[in-house]
């Protein structure tokens, strides 16, 4: 039955004289108001429901699953923000400085006081440098020196300045010292304890990262993005960010429900992810690609046995730079040469050390094999340029018991004990002078570097002219005719210090220290027709001094 016989005659002939009228759909011409909108929202309702029905059956040939309208998820091809290598960060102990390459994130660590602290009449401030070894060995250091002030009576007070960090191997202790002095930071005595970063972790720099040798550690990760790098990362962002919100959408939205509004969402999220996908292949090859910011000049990555002799030149130089700062600061410095398990007849390893702190097939003992040689053949020729320094290699050789706790390099409490009581012991000539009373003012680092030295003074008028340097720290031997034979002759040197205590133990039973060299090994030198050498002496005060030259066959030859 129609809907024409349900309505009377009049109304049907006027919606006969009215079909003509433009808009009118057949059928509900003439129909009041609410018959007519119950009319279109049926067949709103039905065209929905056919759209709903065919959206169903696509999402099932789409995805293999009827949509549930469950908690959306981004698609499964959809990639991290970004790529593993990138998104590698530093620790969150630790982060990047202008000048260091990186600093502990930690606010009360000595690197980060600002500003750094100056000397002071009571107190004797130790400067110390290093990385995880010297970082971990910094409260015995100040334990020992404590122990030794109250046993010699010693009114200053000791406090160890804690420059060290993890991981850090030179230029870094070099740089952030002359940057703490310039700063106006004071010290009376820097040391310095090192060796094992400066010739393991070139290795990984140069041939792993294939980044400049001298770059800190793992640099490449921490500049992480280049500017063209950063805009490929931040339109990665703002799309996740999309992604967000559009799940945030779906999830809240009243038509969640709905499988033509969850397949709409979907594929919107996967063109999303798409894009995600070929952003981050952009970002993965542009942090390929080489960059200078990044990797450094590459002329420098030379192969294995180029690198590790250039890393120990590196590491002696950088020794007589902070040698020299330390002298600028008027301040003594003393560099160790940090022991280590691997060095050949170190230490006799105990049963635990040799289950964990021993592998002898791992890349620890590699390094030290192969790279504690080249530190140690620079061990007179530190000493000949001034340096206090001391390879303490040796220092567990007589010794079973387990100080070693790891398979790199690092102490039980024990062992550090031992190892700052020995550096003590090394550096005691300068602290009994310098424990007994403080500057006269507080000395800065560019006002002691314009003070003139003092002249030289001329001790012996032999064949050769020695010569007390005006800083007191070397012997200066000088003659006008070089001749073949006055060269060739060894030379000795007994110094009778004033307090025997500061000879070494098997030269006490003598009462003076034997020093005799050879022109070669000070140094000696053809300068202008002259014959030149130089030997440093050691830090204690010397009340006589005896030198000259001898031959096995005739003797002394001079003497003064």
């Amino acid at each position: 039955m129609s809907i024409y016989a349900l309505a009377p005659k009049r109304v049907i002939a006027d919606n006969r004289s009215a079909a003509a009228r433009p808009g009118n759909p057949p059928g509900v011409i003439g129909l009041p108001f609410r018959k007519k909108a119950l009319y279109y929202a049926l067949l709103l309702f039905l065209t929905l429901l056919a759209l709903e029905g065919m959206a169903r059956i696509a999402y099932y040939a789409a995805y293999g699953q009827g949509y549930d309208g469950g908690r959306p998820e981004l698609p499964a091809t959809a990639p991290l923000a970004l790529p593993d290598r990138a998104a590698a960060t530093a620790a969150p102990w630790r982060i990047r400085h202008p000048f260091y390459g990186y600093t502990p994130n930690l606010p009360r660590h000595d690197l980060n006081e600002m500003p750094p602290r100056p000397r002071r009449e009571d107190m004797l401030l130790v400067g110390l440098v290093g990385g995880s070894v010297a970082a971990e060995v910094q409260p015995f250091l100040e334990q020992a020196l404590r122990r030794y002030f109250a046993a010699n009576n010693l009114p200053r007070q000791p406090a160890v300045l804690n420059l060290t960090f993890w991981t850090v191997r030179q230029p870094q202790p070099t740089l952030l010292t002359a940057h703490n002095l310039l700063l106006g930071g004071e010290v009376d005595l820097l040391v310095n304890l090192d060796g094992l970063n400066e010739i393991s972790q070139i290795m990984h720099t140069a041939q792993e990262d294939r980044v400049f040798p001298f770059f800190p550690g793992r640099w490449h990760r921490r500049v992480r993005l280049t500017p063209a790098e950063l805009l490929l990362a931040g339109r990665i962002a703002i799309l996740r960010r999309e992604q967000a919100r559009r799940s945030a959408v779906q999830e809240t939205s009243p038509l969640r429900r709905s499988a033509a509004f969850g397949l709409a969402i979907r594929w919107r999220q996967e063109r999303t992810a798409a894009q995600i996908i070929r952003l981050n292949r952009e970002l993965t090859a542009a942090q390929s690609a080489y960059s200078l910011e990044k990797f450094g000049p590459r002329s420098w990555l030379a192969a294995e046995r180029q690198l590790r002799p250039a890393a120990a030149r590196f590491w002696y130089r950088s020794s007589l730079m902070l040698s020299r700062l330390a002298a600028m600061a008027g301040a003594d410095y003393y560099h160790f040469l940090q022991p280590n398990q691997y060095v050949p007849d170190a230490k006799p390893l105990s049963p635990a050390e040799r289950e964990s702190a021993y592998d002898p097939a791992g890349e620890w003992r590699s390094f030290v094999v192969q790279g504690y040689p080249l530190l140690r053949q620079f061990n007179r020729a530190l000493p000949r340029a001034g340096v206090n320094y001391f390879d303490l290699t040796g220092i567990f050789a007589d010794n079973r018991e387990t100080l070693y706790r790891d398979d790199c390099c690092h102490l039980n409490d024990r062992g550090y004990a031992l190892l700052a009581a020995e550096m003590v012991q090394r550096m005691a000539p300068a602290l009994r002078r310098l424990g007994q009373d403080g500057p006269a003012a507080p000395l800065s680092a560019l006002a002691a570097g314009h003070r003139p030295p003092p002249p030289d003074t001329l001790l012996v008028d032999g064949n050769f002219r020695v010569y007390l340097q005006g800083d007191g720290k070397y012997l200066r031997y000088a003659r006008a005719d070089c001749a073949a034979a006055a060269r060739e002759a060894r030379f000795f040197l007994h110094l009778t210090p004033q307090d025997a205590a500061d000879l070494p133990p098997y030269r006490r039973q003598h009462g003076f220290d034997n020093l005799d060299f050879s022109f070669a090994e000070a140094g000696g030198r053809r300068w202008r027709g002259q014959c030149l050498a130089q030997i440093p002496l050691p830090p204690y005060p010397i009340a006589h001094l005896r030198t000259g030259q001898y031959a096995p066959d005739a003797g002394e030859l001079w003497a003064g």
